[in-house]
């Protein structure tokens, strides 16, 4: 298909292109409680195409682009079609002029994982063990799961000379926890590693086991009222996924962000008494959608920033060296355990309807489906309300756990302790 596409945008003299072609392998496994009820194996692929154009406008050189897919059966007159409409849009994109990556063909290069040494069929047995060793209670149980082992196989070319390639496996899924009894309630959790993280699977269910029985006996929401809150797991990651999104050179560059390398982003460093900020980049593949060569690159170091992400354009624009973009970022953990944490009057919330952070306004909140209220005697479940905080007021004083998570998208605490939150409640 590369070769077929190669020779279509030759015969239509367009100089300046980049390709990524992905070719995915995928077992899928469905489940209804234990019972395996569908099983499915795929292997499908595309290439994504980008055309660039160089022109002029007001006297200002432009470098527009537009993209299309080509589908493996695709017919060179239709390939044709689609690079003639491709690159009469790319004339009305007028983005100011930048310079594509240069490059060389390189080896193919494997992602390091334990699944490359076993079929997916046995990563994916291996995984499903893992899923339903704790579905062993008596009034919660896994209603329903369904788990994806995929090999992803990914070409990038330019017609610059950039010609890369890597392999790279992954493990997904989610599943659903139903406890019927004093309530009919259910929790839902998505999961993804790129390794078979069996030990974080199992306790994932374990926890989701635990909290939706104890969902099924909450009754009542906490009082409206100013607490420290606990958020651990999927929750705590997103909460660094602010910072993440603050250092896109995008966003540095349109004036979204007003990160400066140098600069401290934690606060007034004077003010900071909690946690200071460690964070890395760290690749999930060895290059980027645009051939860039991707490695561990410090983001924050004790609450300063160090280096923006960014995509060629932007980098361009900006002066700075092109990363591509992360989509996982670590956090050095503190020396509080998680235990310990828990033990502190507050409320460590488990379970959102909705949970998000706001990379614009600082925000971040959510409606609680279940929380665990320490009052100082006694810790009580409860369900209903909200948190509302801001990033810029908790980040002076965070406490990180000393437990570590790690998924697909986040390597750092299990859990973060944000302080002074409000909470409407009853």
């Amino acid at each position: 298909m590369i070769d077929k596409i190669l020779k279509v945008l030759k015969e239509q003299q367009i100089s300046d292109y980049l390709l990524y072609d992905t070719q995915k392998e995928t077992v899928e496994l469905f489940f209804i409680k234990k019972n395996l009820d569908m099983r499915r194996a795929e292997n499908v692929g595309s290439c994504s195409v980008t055309v660039y154009r160089d022109f002029e406008k007001d006297g200002v050189r432009c470098k527009g682009e537009s993209g299309f897919v080509v589908e493996p059966a695709a017919a060179e007159a239709e390939i044709a079609g689609k690079c003639q409409k491709a690159y009469l849009a790319a004339g009305f994109v007028a983005n100011p002029y930048y310079e594509l990556p240069t490059g060389t063909k390189e080896e193919c290069v494997t992602v390091e994982s334990d699944m490359t040494q076993m079929s997916l069929e046995q990563g994916a047995g291996t995984m499903v063990k893992a899923l339903f060793l704790a579905d062993d209670q008596e009034k919660a149980f896994l209603n329903s799961a369904e788990l994806f082992v995929e090999k992803n196989s990914c070409r990038i070319i330019n017609s610059k000379g950039v010609d890369v390639s890597y392999v790279k496996y992954n493990v997904n899924g989610e599943f659903v926890v139903q406890c019927k009894e004093p309530q009919d309630v259910e929790t839902h959790r998505h999961f993804s590693y790129d390794y078979l993280n069996t030990d974080g699977l199992t306790e994932m269910v374990k926890e989701t086991l635990k909290m939706t029985k104890d969902r099924a006996v909450a009754r009542t929401a906490p009082a409206t009222g100013v607490y420290d809150v606990i958020l651990s797991d999927e929750y705590a990651a997103t909460i660094f996924d602010f910072y993440k999104d603050r250092s896109d050179g995008s966003l540095i560059y349109q004036h979204y962000s007003d990160y400066k390398t140098g600069d401290f982003v934690q606060g007034e460093p004077g003010e900071v008494t909690g946690n200071l900020l460690d964070l890395d980049y760290m690749p999930t593949v060895p290059y980027s959608i645009e051939g860039i060569p991707m490695k561990r690159l410090s983001c924050i170091t004790d609450g300063v920033f160090q280096n923006i992400q960014a995509t060629v354009r932007f980098a361009y624009y900006l002066n700075v060296p092109a990363t591509g973009q992360y989509r996982k970022i670590s956090c050095a953990p503190g020396e509080e355990s998680f235990e310990e944490m828990k033990k502190r009057p507050g409320l460590y919330v488990v379970n959102f309807s909705d949970f998000q952070m706001d990379f614009m306004s600082g925000h971040f909140g959510g409606e609680i489906r279940l929380a665990y209220l320490n009052d100082g005697e006694k810790v009580t479940p409860v369900t209903g309300g909200s948190v509302n905080g801001s990033i810029f007021e908790a980040q002076k004083d965070f406490a990180f756990s000393k437990e570590t998570q790690d998924t697909s998208k986040f390597a750092g605490p299990k859990a973060v302790m944000l302080k002074n939150v409000n909470v409407a409640g009853c």
